[in-house]
């Protein structure tokens, strides 16, 4: 054994069983490609009865970057001769604010365990912390005394999770994205935030989502807003690229004439009353920071404790590549508020317990038009968007009758739903799917 060690300190070899190298045709001292992550490295098969758990020498980890702690899986492609070990997953992120670290220590640290438990191996990094001259990350791993740098290579599957569209727009991120279309073997999923008209677009032409759309037009004029409100009596304003209900404003038709305008402003949500359609318009614009909106229609939607709420439903591809809904909620507005972000004041609930209170005689059947809308929607998207998806957030409304309404989709899904000590299993799973769907398209198999 001393005599191994001794040869594989001085050439790249790698250990298969002889049963491994009768199903993948490998002959003793034949030479095979090995793949970690992107990084490729010739080496010398060596085929021994029994495996001990060691598949590289040290020279071969070393041209590989590859972990001394970490064992992985193995998949051999007999399509390109080469044997592959990971899978090896980056969480694309932002370096903390004023400390080392990532941005969303607590995410990465599930997925890290997550990760783990399928045999996967899961590093942080931000655009920045690649060498695009030899492929390599100076990344993030966890260890026990918290997390620790490393170099490794670029990883087989990346996650999207850059917070938010202003970081996107910067140069040093579309460069990366350039930079990264040119490696071949590597996938990225959820590449960039959507825009609210572009996801109208592609829901429509699909005969399975439009059925759950509200009347949505770009606001080119006040003709268009006001031509929702004759329809309706109530309309929202949105702007194209916003998050967490920044830039919303309210408008509705009073039953006696006027209208209200309603937003949220810094930590205050604001009414204003209007005699006419005039005020209310010079009102909305006041209020939209001459960003690109559509208008939406308002729809009336149920009430729970006679505060209205939405439903926020999580979708994952799973270990297969199919869609799964976890962890649905009902986020309830507050007092006031325009919408019923968290961070305007609203509040989380299970989604069942809230529709068993507000639908006491149809709430199954309710329940179950939410979770076949919301998989018919991410599909439809997934259709017709032609990018690499893998995980989605809906905003449904319910109407008092339980029909099911769009009001919006999220490429990036906020994880505050998952924050309450009720959706802690749910926050799990969710985890579970981002790392089991990564193994699934990293080629290292599907996990039931």
């Amino acid at each position: 054994m001393r005599a191994l060690v001794d040869v594989g300190r001085k050439r790249s070899l790698f250990y298969v069983t002889g049963a491994e190298a009768a199903k993948w045709g490998l002959a003793h001292e034949s030479d095979v490609r090995v793949r970690f992550g992107c990084e490729v490295a010739t080496a010398t098969v060596l085929v021994r009865q029994e495996g001990d758990g060691v598949r590289m020498s040290p020279m071969l980890r070393a041209r590989l970057y590859f972990p001394n702690s970490y064992r992985g899986k193995l998949v051999y492609h007999a399509n390109r001769g080469e044997l592959q070990v990971g899978p090896l997953i980056g969480l694309l992120t932002v370096a903390a604010s004023g400390q080392e670290g990532t941005h969303d220590a607590s995410l990465f640290r599930g997925l890290w365990r997550e990760g783990m438990a399928l045999g996967a191996m899961v590093y942080a990094f931000a655009p920045h912390d690649v060498d695009w001259s030899q492929r390599l990350v100076r990344g993030w791993v966890e260890r026990r005394g918290g997390a620790e740098r490393m170099v490794l290579p670029l990883p087989d599957v990346i996650y999207n999770r850059v917070p938010n569209r202003s970081l996107e727009r910067t140069l040093h991120y579309r460069r990366f994205l350039r930079q990264l279309a040119e490696v071949k073997h590597t996938y990225m999923f959820n590449p960039r935030f959507f825009d609210k008209w572009q996801v109208h677009r592609w829901l429509s032409a699909m005969q399975e989502s439009r059925q759950y759309l509200p009347e949505t037009r770009l606001l080119a004029s006040v003709r268009d807003m006001e031509r929702i409100l004759l329809r309706h009596g109530q309309a929202y304003v949105k702007p194209l690229g916003g998050s967490l209900g920044k830039g919303i404003v309210r408008v509705a038709r009073g039953r006696e004439g006027g209208y209200t305008v309603s937003y949220r402003l810094g930590e205050r949500n604001l009414e204003h009353l209007h005699a006419n359609f005039a005020e209310a318009a010079a009102d909305v614009y006041l209020a939209k920071h001459r960003r690109r909106y559509l208008v939406q229609q308002g729809v009336t939607i149920a009430r729970y404790h006679g505060r209205v709420f939405d439903v926020r439903v999580t979708l994952h591809r799973n270990g297969q590549g199919d869609w799964e809904v976890v962890g649905p909620a009902a986020k309830v507005a507050a007092v006031g508020a325009v919408t019923t972000h968290v961070h305007s004041g609203g509040r989380v609930y299970p989604l069942k317990k809230v529709l068993r209170e507000v639908f006491p005689r149809d709430d199954s059947a309710v329940y179950e038009r939410v979770l076949e809308a919301s998989t018919k929607i991410a599909r439809a998207i997934e259709k017709a968007s032609h990018l690499p998806l893998g995980e989605l957030g809906l905003d449904l409304g319910l109407t008092p009758q339980g029909e099911v309404h769009l009001f919006e989709v999220n490429a990036r899904p906020g994880r505050m739903v998952f924050a309450p000590v009720w959706a802690k299993r749910d926050g799990r799973r969710s985890l579970h799917y981002i790392c089991a769907f990564a193994h699934y398209v990293a080629g290292f198999g599907p996990i039931s």
